[in-house]
């Protein structure tokens, strides 16, 4: 008796066709599953920890002041300090303007601009933390 294995099904001397054999079994599939299980929490905390959450200086210095420093005269001075009342709806402005860009101001991405980099990056706009690092850019 022989056996002739195609692409999909083995097929014996006798003419029947049989199941597509395992190349792995079942305990193989297993172990993989749990080793795998098992690296995966590993892989994702060294990568939380390689992609560190940047300054809200940074930030801006990397990505903003391109186009919002004084010299370039791109975009509007964005800087300056806004009064307390008007943050939320100025914070909801930025963020909606950062993810959907708007005329001339590209969109950023979450690969780009983290979420909490964004926030950070809001909270100092509005306090008006990064006046001196628009003025200090070259």
């Amino acid at each position: 008796m022989y056996n002739i294995t195609t692409d999909r099904y083995a097929v014996n001397s006798n003419g029947t066709n049989r199941l597509p054999f395992r190349l792995l079994s079942c305990t193989a599939v297993k172990r993989l599953a749990i080793v795998s299980g098992l690296l995966l929490p590993m892989a994702t905390a060294s990568l939380a920890t390689a992609a560190e959450e940047r300054e809200p200086a940074e930030v801006y210095r990397q990505v903003c002041s391109h186009c919002h420093n004084l010299d370039k005269a791109v975009g509007p001075m964005i800087t300056m300090p806004f009064p307390e009342g008007a943050w939320e709806v100025r914070g909801n402005h930025i963020r909606n303007t950062v993810r959907q860009g708007r005329a001339a101001m590209p969109s950023f991405r979450e690969a780009k601009i983290s979420d909490a980099e964004l926030e950070g990056l809001i909270d100092a706009l509005l306090r008006g933390e990064l006046a001196n690092a628009a003025v200090g850019e070259e």
